[in-house]
Parts: structure tokens; C-alpha cells; sequence
């Protein structure tokens, strides 16, 4: 068996929000039809790679149970503790087969409900920190605004609801957030999972079986989502895996795929922008950290030693060269060739002769 263990399991929690630099590199083609939205994003550079219509809203479906599991995370829950399921939770599609009053452990509500998708456990696991249905859905606002997201809305946690809205971009943000927590990740990842029903142990899959065995690709997180209205939904979190067994943590992309056509072409195409993201070397190369200060006339410290070394590379700029720290007339003149040369700033322009934040991008991306 390809997994039997998840290896690395990263426990903190996100919460910072991400902001994306521009889509980089030669962009991935999909086929005809391939799927409505689309992004690929690598965390470890924070560089969205490619996306195709990121913005635009889309039926989340149960994509939701992301956002749903990290507001019952939130309430730091106690595993053990039992619940039964009432005739609410039953709201249709994925469910649970068993009889409404059956009283389960949270861990196995929770693990039915992220890894099976399963609505009537999603009821039960919102149900579970006292929470009314419109109370658990503002708290699920609030937490994709605290991520940063702009096009996302959720009226309920199980995804049902088919005003539940999301997009391609806010959806990289909810899952870095998701799969940096331990709980979503393990239950997303496993085959299928145990429960003990009237002292009978039962098994179900997950939803998320066809990167199990995979040999090329490395599943670490995924949830999938469907509706008549969504088509098929998916977000994974996917590393290179080699023939030797290995997988490299380094390349972790995930990718997010709204509007397939089938949910086997959610997987096929998520693999595809996988392997092509793992061919753009430069998107896993992080961009140098830019100086917050700005430098300016008359200063004397590292920084405007660092610019006239930078400038010092450039005769046309800095011919004279010198590298002594103090910010006088050559730098000054040598700063305003530079910025002219690369469409900066110019006369009259503020800024002009001072090294901000986009002549220092500039320096330090040819330093």
C-alpha cells in the first residue's frame, strides 16, 4: 500500500492572509472544456502560478466542509465526546447509512464528514459547538474574510446550499489555511476510515481515492465537491512522488479545479497542472526579501552601501563605482540613470532619485 502513514503533518495554524504576486512562467494550456476556474499556487513562494478566471464566484458545493472544519476546529473540540444525529441533519446527497438517532464519537462524525464528504456528519459536527445553522454560517464568513478572500459566501456548512460561493483564488487561500491543520489533512488523505456501529466495525472510502496509489503524484490534503449547479469541485495539495518512494515536500502545489465536467476529470486535470508546475523551476525559487526602508540623499548606512554595489555592476549607470556607504552626488546621479533606464521614475516624478520600493524590487531582482 502506497500510504499507510501520513509522513509530515504540519500542526500550526495559518492565519495570516496571502496576498499573490502575478501569475509567472509560460502558463499551463488546458484542454477544451477542461473545467470552469482554475489556479495553481505554490506555497513555499507564495506564487499563484496559473489561473484561469480566479475571481469569478462558483458554487462551492462541499468545498464548504473546508471552511465548516476550521470554524468547529476552532471551538477546540473534544474527540470523545458523543453526539447523535437528529432528522435535520438530513439534508441529502453524501451521507452516512445509518438510522437518524445514532450516536457516534466526534472523531468519527469528523472523519466522515472530511474524508466521505458526508452531509448529515457535517450536520452533526456544526451541530456539536451549540451553534445555530445562521450563527456556524456567519462564523464562516468571518473566517474567509480573515483569510483574505473576496468573492466568498457560505449560508450553511455542508455545501448543499448552491448559493454557498466561492472562487478559484479564495479557494487557494481557504486550503492553505485547511490543510496546515493536521485534523483536515489526515482525515482527507487516509483511504477510507473505521467506525463501530452496535459493536460492529464498519469501512468506508473517501472521496479522495484516485490520488491514493497514484505513482506520480503525492496527495497531502483534498476535498472534493459536487452539485448539479458546481459540476465537480476539487482542491488538493499534491507533491512529486518518486519511484524510490520518496516525495518532495519542497514542490507542494496546490491546485484548484472548479466546473469539471466529470469527477474522474477533476483528478485527471489536477494531476496535469501538478506535473506541468513541477517543470517551472522558477516558480519554487524564493523572490529575494526587498529592504523595507526606502534610501535617500545625504544617508550614510548598509543599505546605500548595498545600491551603489548593486549599481556599481552597471558602467552605463555608475560609472565611477565607487562603493563607500554614503549617499552623495554620484549616487544620487547613478540612482536616477538606473531608474530612467528601467521606466521607474523620471524627472518630475515622485520618487525620482530616491530608492523605494520598486527601484529596490528592481536592484534586487539583477543583484
Amino acid at each position: 500500500m502506497k500510504r499507510s502513514v501520513l509522513t509530515t503533518i504540519v500542526t500550526a495554524a495559518f492565519v495570516s492572509i496571502l496576498s499573490f504576486p502575478a501569475t509567472v512562467s509560460a502558463s499551463y494550456r488546458p484542454i477544451p472544456n477542461e473545467f470552469a476556474a482554475a489556479a495553481i499556487y505554490v506555497p513555499s513562494t507564495n506564487k499563484m502560478i496559473y489561473s484561469f478566471k480566479p475571481d469569478k464566484p462558483h458554487a462551492a458545493a462541499s468545498l464548504s466542509k473546508l471552511v465548516a472544519g476550521l470554524v468547529f476546529l476552532d471551538t477546540r473540540p473534544n474527540w470523545n465526546t458523543s453526539m447523535r444525529s437528529i432528522q435535520k441533519d438530513e439534508v441529502g446527497g453524501g451521507r452516512l447509512r445509518v438510522d437518524v438517532g445514532t450516536r457516534l464519537a466526534l472523531r468519527d462524525w469528523w472523519n466522515a464528514a472530511i474524508g466521505a464528504s458526508v452531509n448529515n456528519a457535517m450536520n452533526v459536527i456544526a451541530r456539536s459547538t451549540g451553534l445555530s445553522e445562521s450563527a456556524f454560517a456567519q462564523r464562516m464568513n468571518s473566517k474567509v474574510k480573515s483569510l483574505g478572500t473576496t468573492q466568498s459566501v457560505f449560508y450553511e456548512p455542508t455545501g448543499m446550499n448552491e448559493h454557498n460561493m466561492t472562487s478559484a483564488a479564495d479557494m487557494v487561500k481557504i486550503a492553505k489555511a485547511a490543510f496546515d491543520r493536521s485534523e483536515i489533512q489526515s482525515a482527507s488523505v487516509a483511504r477510507g476510515h473505521y467506525y463501530t456501529l452496535a459493536g460492529a466495525s464498519r469501512y468506508y472510502n473517501t472521496t479522495n481515492v484516485s490520488f491514493y496509489d497514484d505513482s506520480q503524484v503525492w496527495m497531502s490534503g483534498a476535498k472534493t465537491g459536487y452539485l448539479h449547479e458546481s459540476e465537480y469541485n476539487l482542491v488538493t495539495e499534491l507533491e512529486p512522488y518518486y519511484p524510490d518512494g520518496s516525495h518532495d515536500p519542497k514542490k507542494k502545489v496546490i491546485v484548484v479545479v472548479l466546473g469539471a465536467p466529470t469527477k474522474q476529470g477533476s483528478f485527471d486535470s489536477a494531476k496535469r497542472m501538478a506535473l506541468w508546475a513541477w517543470t517551472q523551476e522558477e516558480a519554487f525559487k524564493a523572490t529575494k526579501a526587498l529592504p523595507g526602508n526606502r534610501v535617500v540623499y545625504g544617508m550614510t548606512n548598509a543599505d546605500v552601501t548595498r545600491v551603489q554595489t548593486i549599481l556599481a555592476r552597471d558602467k552605463s549607470v555608475y560609472a565611477d563605482g565607487r562603493v563607500t556607504g554614503y549617499f552623495g552626488p554620484l549616487t544620487l546621479a547613478a540612482v536616477k540613470k538606473f531608474q530612467e533606464k528601467y521606466g521607474i521614475a523620471k524627472p518630475g516624478v515622485l520618487g525620482y532619485g530616491q530608492v523605494g520600493p520598486n527601484t529596490w524590487a528592481k536592484l534586487v531582482e539583477i543583484e
